[in-house]
C-alpha cells in the first residue's frame, strides 16, 4: 500500500472505516518497505490500535513521543492519539501486524463492563501509549493473544479496505471459522483485562495541557500545508492558519516533528513530486512547477538533498 492511499481528513483524522458496524474491528499488515520513504504518516483514528514490529525496527510517534520498537515488541495506541510508524532502515523488509478496533467489541458503552473497566483507560491521558515488551511475561501474554487474533482475522476476517497484503505465519494451527468472532472478542477481552489489571505498571506518559495544544495547532499547519503546498507558502501563512505566531509555530514543529515548518513544507512538496515521478510521465519541469518550486535547478537541489538522487534517477529507479 502507498502512503498516498490513506485517506486523512483535515485533522488529519483516517476517514476510513476500520471493520464493519456489527464486527468493528479491522486487521491489517503494514509492509513499511513499500511505503513513501517507508513511512506511515501522521493520523489519527477514534479507536484504539495494537501495533506489532516485525522484520525490523519501527521507530513510532504518538503525540510528540518517539519510541523505537524492536522486532517483535509491539505498542498499544490509545483512542484519539495522533500516530505514525517509519521503517529505521532501508534494508529491512518491515511488516508489522495491527488490529483497530472499536473498544464496544469488548463491551457495550452503557454497560457496567464498559464504565468500569474500558473507559478508565480510554479517556488516560497520561496513557497515549505503552510498550508490549516480549522479555515481560505479562506483556508477552498480551503478544500471544494478539498473535491469535491476528491470524483468526487473516484467516477469516474481513479484507482490508486497503487491498491484499502479504500472509504473515503466526506459527497457530488448526484455526475454525466456527465462532471465530467469538474467539477474536474473548481474546481481546483477555487482553484488556490483563492492561486494567496491570494499568499501575504502566508508565505514565508525561502529558499537559500545552501538549494537547500543540497536537491541535500541529494538525492545523499540518493540514493547512497539505492543501496549499502547490502555491507560494510563507512562514506567516502557516503560522496564520492555527492563528499563532511565526515563533510559536516554529516551536510546535520543532516539539512534534523535530524540523521547522519551512522544512516540513520543502518535505511535504518533495514526497508530492516522489509520487508524480512514480506515478505520472509528466516532464521533471512540469513536476517542479506542480508541487510549488519556481525554480527547476532548485528543485533537483533539494530532491538530491531528501532523497540522496536526482528527480531522473529516482523515475528510473
Amino acid at each position: 500500500m502507498r502512503a498516498d492511499t490513506m485517506p486523512l481528513d483535515h485533522t488529519l483524522y483516517e476517514t476510513i472505516q476500520h471493520g464493519q458496524n456489527d464486527f468493528p474491528i479491522q486487521f491489517y499488515v503494514d509492509e513499511l518497505h513499500k511505503f513513501l520513504n517507508r513511512k506511515v504518516p501522521l493520523h489519527w483514528h477514534f479507536e484504539p490500535e495494537f501495533f506489532v514490529a516485525r522484520g525490523g525496527t519501527v521507530k513510532v510517534q504518538v503525540g510528540n513521543h518517539c519510541i523505537e520498537l524492536c522486532p517483535n515488541d509491539g505498542i498499544f495506541i490509545n483512542s484519539n492519539a495522533l500516530h505514525s510508524f517509519e521503517q529505521v532502515y532501508d534494508n529491512d523488509r518491515c511488516k508489522c501486524p495491527n488490529i483497530v478496533f472499536s473498544a464496544e467489541l469488548i463491551a457495550p458503552h452503557t454497560s457496567i463492563l464498559y464504565q468500569k473497566y474500558i473507559r478508565p483507560i480510554l479517556i488516560n491521558r497520561s496513557m497515549p501509549y505503552f510498550i508490549l515488551h516480549s522479555d515481560i511475561p505479562w506483556q508477552r501474554e498480551i503478544l500471544n493473544e494478539l498473535s491469535y487474533i491476528f491470524a483468526l482475522l487473516q484467516e477469516f476476517g474481513l479484507q482490508s479496505p486497503y487491498g491484499s497484503f502479504s500472509t504473515l505465519d503466526f506459527n497457530i494451527e488448526n484455526l475454525s471459522a466456527a465462532c471465530f468472532e467469538m474467539e477474536v472478542q474473548c481474546h481481546l477481552n483477555q487482553i484488556w483485562q490483563s492492561i486494567f489489571n496491570h494499568v499501575e505498571q504502566i508508565p505514565a506518559v508525561a502529558q499537559d495541557q500545552r501538549d494537547i495544544q500543540f497536537q491541535v495547532r500541529v494538525q492545523q499547519m499540518i493540514s493547512f500545508i497539505q492543501r496549499n503546498y502547490m502555491n507560494p507558502v510563507t512562514l506567516q501563512d502557516i503560522s496564520m492558519s492555527a492563528n499563532i505566531s511565526k515563533s510559536e509555530a516554529s516551536r510546535c514543529f520543532q516539539s512534534y516533528l523535530n524540523c521547522s515548518p519551512i522544512e516540513y513544507l520543502l518535505q511535504s512538496r518533495i514526497e508530492a513530486s516522489q509520487r508524480l515521478l512514480y506515478d505520472t510521465t509528466q516532464s521533471i519541469q512540469e513536476i517542479c512547477l506542480e508541487c510549488g518550486f519556481n525554480s527547476s535547478s532548485y528543485f533537483i537541489k533539494v530532491f538530491r538533498e531528501k532523497v540522496g538522487m536526482t528527480p531522473g534517477e529516482y523515475r528510473k529507479k
